[in-house]
């Protein structure tokens, strides 16, 4: 990716992607980012007839068809028939002369909902009225803004988001977006993105699949917790969910999909399209990572906003290091030279963040510098001296939030021990031993701290 063109670059590579993919792409950005534009010159380049059709100027029936009464003149029977719209028989004209066409979904944040309906028809069963299809070389690629820069009265429907990889358009500093755009414009056609056209090997389909399981369990797994009164594990991240009907509307800064059946496999393609282009995670990692948060991002909407931080993270860590395997051509990611850095994070989320690595298969390495490089993080926070402890005491019993976050960290420590005791059969492995030991000597000292914080939060609640 160049150092110019960021969101050119950005639309490109969802363009590529949705080519061979088939996975239509939804590009969300705020007004004035030449969507339009890029996409006009990628299919000028690429010879490509394009369609706009913009969702807050049509109406359901120049969408899919105008239906039309009919008498046959022999028999006098009268039927119904759907006039196609002007854009279909342009399309079906530009396939028959061998042009394929790019269908550009514009404005479609500000369509009625009832186009909205007449769109989602067209992008996922690619028919319009009576179901007439779509040319097979006819791209279907829509465009919207931010729920932010549009009128109060507009929204965007859940299964109309679902449809789509969502590739949010951003810019990662202010000169870069003032680079972008007070350039020539003679300089937006230069440094374009090259692509590969890898052929895949035998094994790859079968590897992402069982990688993508590895991923997702490993996902579940970091949002595994314990209920207090029946002492029973259950998942707070619940794929069994319901309403999305705000996923539009939040108040944050990027709008994500949710997982479903649906965008799982998409994943799945997309990322096999990934190998194909031959996009290397180190040169283009934060674009793919884009795109596959435009399809899974959300999780669920079980989660707080902090497990959303820690799920958004989680995936980055676990993508990068599927994709790194599998663009190396390996089953297993080789362990990383240099140890996890904990540094300045909460020891709950330290140990979720190895319990993650560890629970995938994908990373049973033997040797697991991380698991030493924990200990000693822990270590460092959580001293076992009488002094150490005691000054838990006294910053737990002044300040409520410093009470719930040592609280927590007990939680997720005996957690860890008890996972370690489970793999090693109840003693520790050898390479195990020392940090279980100190896991152990830990959770000991404060176990009088742990309670007494325990009994001050139940007291709260009531």
């Amino acid at each position: 990716m160049n150092h110019i063109n960021k969101i050119r670059d950005q639309i490109e590579l969802a363009i590529e992607i949705s080519r061979d993919s088939g996975v239509p792409v939804l590009l969300i950005a705020n007004p004035g980012l030449a969507k339009s534009t890029v996409v006009a010159n990628w299919a000028a380049r690429n010879s490509y007839h394009i369609e706009t059709l913009v969702g807050s100027r049509y109406s359901q029936e120049e969408i899919l068809g105008f239906q039309v009464r009919t008498e046959d003149r022999a028999s006098g029977e009268v039927r119904l028939e759907i006039l196609e719209p002007h854009w279909y028989r342009t399309v079906l004209e530009k396939a028959g002369q061998g042009v394929p066409s790019l269908l550009f979904l514009d404005e479609i944040s500000t369509a009625q909902e009832n186009v909205q309906g007449a769109l989602l028809q067209l992008v996922f069963e690619r028919t319009i009225g009576h179901g007439k299809k779509l040319p097979e070389s006819a791209l279907v690629l829509a465009a919207a803004n931010y729920k932010q820069n549009i009128p109060w009265q507009f929204n965007m429907m859940a299964p109309m988001l679902n449809r789509f990889c969502i590739v949010n358009l951003y810019y990662e500093s202010n000169d870069s977006f003032l680079n972008e755009f007070l350039q020539d414009p003679s300089d937006w056609g230069r440094e374009l993105p090259a692509y590969g056209d890898r052929r895949l090997a035998a094994g790859d389909r079968g590897r992402l699949a069982s990688g993508l399981k590895a991923m997702f369990r490993a996902l579940l797994s970091a949002f595994e917790e314990t209920d207090s009164a029946g002492g029973e594990r259950y998942y707070a991240m619940d794929i069994n969910n319901q309403v999305y009907n705000n996923m539009y509307e939040g108040n944050t800064r990027y709008v994500y999909n949710f997982i479903s059946g649906r965008t799982l496999s998409y994943l799945f393609r997309i990322t096999l399209s990934f190998l194909r282009k031959g996009l290397s995670f180190g040169e283009r990692g934060k674009e793919m990572l884009n795109m596959v948060y435009g399809l899974v991002g959300i999780g669920t909407n079980t989660l707080s906003e902090k497990q959303q931080q820690s799920y958004l993270r989680n995936v980055e860590t676990l993508y990068a290091k599927l994709y790194t395997a599998l663009e190396g051509g390996s089953d297993v990611a080789a362990p990383s030279a240099a140890p996890l850095d904990f540094t300045g994070r909460e020891v709950a989320d330290a140990i979720q963040e190895w319990v993650l690595f560890r629970e995938s298969s994908l990373w049973n390495a033997a040797g697991d510098p991380n698991l030493d490089a924990l200990a000693a993080y822990v270590g460092g926070v959580y001293g076992s001296s009488a002094e150490a402890v005691g000054a838990a005491r006294q910053r737990n019993a002044q300040n409520k939030a410093d009470r719930y976050r040592f609280s927590n960290d007990m939680q997720r420590l005996d957690y860890l021990i008890a996972l370690l005791e489970e793999e090693a059969g109840g003693a520790g492995a050898p390479a195990e031993q020392a940090a279980l030991a100190l896991f152990r000597e830990i959770r000991d000292a404060y176990a009088g701290a742990a309670g007494e914080a325990a009994r001050d939060m139940a007291a709260e609640i009531r």
